[in-house]
């Protein structure tokens, strides 16, 4: 029995010997195959599916200050042709045309060239259009996953932003400038074959394409949208070729809002003409004109050529220099430096500018960042025109003086303005906050810079007095005004060189301004390239302003001080105290505002004041912005008292108050 069961036991074991024993030697040899010899044999496939390689790197995001992302990159597709799978059809190219949006002779010309090597047709291909030609089967032609440039605000900030080109290269903006950073390192990236023959891109290289750093800029997309809007539509009512706004903080330097028009959108670029694509804020060049004459007088009084006591003949509205002759827009005889600003005399402004001298005035226009680049960190930045003062003839020092005979563009002037917003302290514009690498790694880090003080805080202040009287019924920039906030600001009306001559028919209009007056925060520089309905910049560049102002405050959330609105007082005179009495509002004759009745004519100095009852601050503004009065105001809504009352002749420089209200009360001013 036990005989038996190992006779048994032996046959099993023979049995399973002779079936095991021809499989030792497969198992060795896939063993082998892939332990021994696997890194080799994966190698020679490796030779034989995979040829050319291609540099790859995926950009960076571009942000706002606040994280909006201004451009990004966002899943796309890459069209191919292999070298050694593509076998040349005319007809090919009529096929792929539509779906790669390229014409059909240039793409007839890509699939003959190169035979035998690969190449790409197309990039940013849409998903569908992917679909499409993967439907096609044409062997050799394939569809690879790449990322493709995006733009989601389409226009917003592209003058700043820029583009990139179909190679992933920055071509304008931020883009360009800091392309290096924002490109990324580029890896080489196999091409290979798949099973079915088609190429493909290896799915471990793409693993390791590096993607650029990230940009955060200063601007505020809000800002930047609100000014656009604005500007926009100016330029349509106006009928104007062009136009630009710069905003900055002028605390910091910090570039919150750049706009140009005639516009563009980044992710069709190629559809727009070059023109379009320029940054005209940094790149057009025109006469500041009027909005010099606040930087010339704080620069008169810092070299002692002035006081703010001091007083100039303005002749009366014409000064010969040489054969040369100079115009006021409307005569005036003697005034002080506050009202040259005010009613923005150019014979005043020319007697300044004689006075100091060509080598100070040359100086001063310098340190406000006159003729030379702000290095604001974006391409094609132009530095102006300020010719050596040894080369000025006597009539081109009285032209600078009054913004004639010199170029800058928008930023230059924002800049400049932001001194006297600053407390006479020039911080250096820039637009880059930071760039983060893709680790987390901080590579730039921007701080805000002081470029020099020009002029002392003294000064700063005093000249920023002035400029609320220019932003007053009283002043060149009524439409400036906005109730509870004070302003200050300059208009700017100047021609433009046509054929080497100044033109008769062809304006810049501008004007620029900061506030709150009494602690800057915002500094607005408008330029309105040949308005066809007015010229003058307190006409079409100062609503611009307003608008821009009014609702970059309830953005930002700066209080607005519903107290009386006055003209500044000549420097050194002390402001009016008032107190508020109350009085029902019966007593006030108020009109209710939907009986609002017709609008009077303006009236002049000399006029019978008419009843401004029922109107709005607005309309009542309208009416008066002739009189040459000094006009104040308390409360909101419409007018139902005022003082003197209707039939009183105006006199010059009157006092008219105006007390408005809504409903059940009305603040009426008393002066004590």
């Amino acid at each position: 029995m036990a005989r038996s069961r190992n006779s048994f036991s032996r046959r099993l074991f023979f049995v399973a010997f002779v079936c095991t024993a021809p499989l030792i030697p497969i198992f060795w040899r896939m063993y082998t195959l892939s332990v021994l010899d696997g890194s080799k044999f994966v190698d020679q496939v490796r030779d034989i599916t995979c040829g050319q390689s291609v540099k790859m790197a995926y950009r960076g995001p571009i942000l706002d200050r606040n994280g909006a992302a201004l451009a990004t990159s966002v899943q796309a597709n890459r069209v191919s042709k292999s070298g050694r799978d593509y076998q040349y059809d005319p007809a090919d190219a009529e096929g792929l045309a539509p779906y790669l949006l390229i014409p059909v002779d240039a793409l007839d010309a890509r699939l003959k060239e190169g035979k035998g090597r690969f190449g790409w047709l197309a990039k940013d291909i849409s998903v569908d259009a992917a679909r499409a030609i993967e439907r096609a089967r044409i062997r050799g032609i394939d569809v690879h996953q790449d990322q493709m440039r995006s733009y989601p605000h389409g226009s917003l900030a592209a003058h700043v932003v820029g583009f990139s080109g179909a190679d992933a290269q920055g071509l304008e903006g931020v883009e360009l400038a800091l392309d290096d950073k924002i490109r990324g390192e580029a890896v080489s990236v196999e091409v290979c074959t798949d099973a079915h023959g088609r190429a493909r891109l290896d799915a471990g290289d793409m693993a390791g394409v590096n993607q650029g750093a990230t940009v955060t800029l200063t601007l505020d997309a809000t800002l930047q949208s609100i000014a656009e809007r604005e500007l926009t539509a100016r330029i349509s009512e106006v009928d104007a070729h062009g136009g630009t706004v710069v905003i900055l903080d002028p605390r910091s330097g910090e570039l919150l809002a750049m706009v140009s028009r005639p516009v563009f959108d980044p992710n069709r670029y190629n559809s727009f003409v070059v023109g379009d694509r320029r940054n005209r804020a940094i790149t057009d060049l025109f006469d500041p004109g009027s909005t010099t004459k606040p930087l010339l007088v704080a620069a008169a009084m810092q070299v002692g050529t002035i006081t703010p006591e001091s007083r100039y003949d303005c002749e009366h509205g014409a000064m010969r220099i040489g054969r040369r002759t100079i115009h006021d827009h409307k005569p005036h005889d003697v005034l002080d430096i506050a009202d040259i600003l005010r009613v923005s005399s150019n014979i005043c402004a020319a007697k300044i500018g004689i006075e100091m001298g060509a080598e100070k005035l040359h100086a001063y226009l310098g340190k406000f960042g006159f003729g030379r680049r702000t290095a604001i960190e974006l391409p094609g930045e132009l530095p102006g025109l300020l010719r050596p003062h040894a080369q000025w003839r006597p009539i081109e020092l009285a032209n600078i003086s009054f913004g004639q005979g010199v170029s800058v563009t928008a930023l230059q002037m924002a800049s400049a303005f932001s001194v006297l917003a600053n407390g006479g302290v020039r911080m250096e514009p820039y637009v880059v906050s930071e760039v983060t690498g893709t680790n987390g790694d901080v590579i730039v880090d921007r701080a805000p810079r002081v470029e020099q003080r020009v002029v002392s805080e003294e000064i700063a202040a005093t000249v920023t007095e002035m400029l609320e009287a220019v932003v007053s019924p009283r002043g060149t920039a009524p439409q400036a005004m906005i109730e509870g906030i004070r302003i200050a600001g300059k208009t700017g009306t100047a021609q433009k060189v046509v054929d080497g001559t100044y033109s008769k028919d062809h304006w810049v209009a501008s004007f620029v301004g900061y506030l709150p007056a009494d602690d800057p925060q915002l500094v607005i520089a408008v330029a309105i390239d040949e308005p066809q309905t007015h010229h003058y910049g307190g006409v079409v560049a100062a609503p611009v302003f307003k608008r821009i102002a009014e609702a970059s405050l309830d953005y930002l959330h700066i209080h607005r001080t519903p107290t009386e609105h006055e003209s500044p007082g000549r420097q050194g005179e002390p402001r009016q105290q008032f107190e508020l009495e109350t009085i029902p509002l019966l007593e006030a004759s108020a009109v209710p505002h939907w009986e609002r009745p017709p609008m009077p004519s303006p009236v002049r100095p000399g006029a019978a004041l008419p009843d401004l009852a029922g109107l709005s601050l607005r309309g009542a503004m309208r009416v008066l912005q002739e009189c040459e009065c000094d006009i104040r105001v308390q409360g909101s809504g419409y007018v139902v008292s005022q003082q003197p009352p209707p039939g009183k002749p105006l006199l010059d420089a009157a006092r008219v108050t105006l007390i408005l209200a809504h409903d059940g009360v009305v603040q009426a001013v008393v002066a004590r």
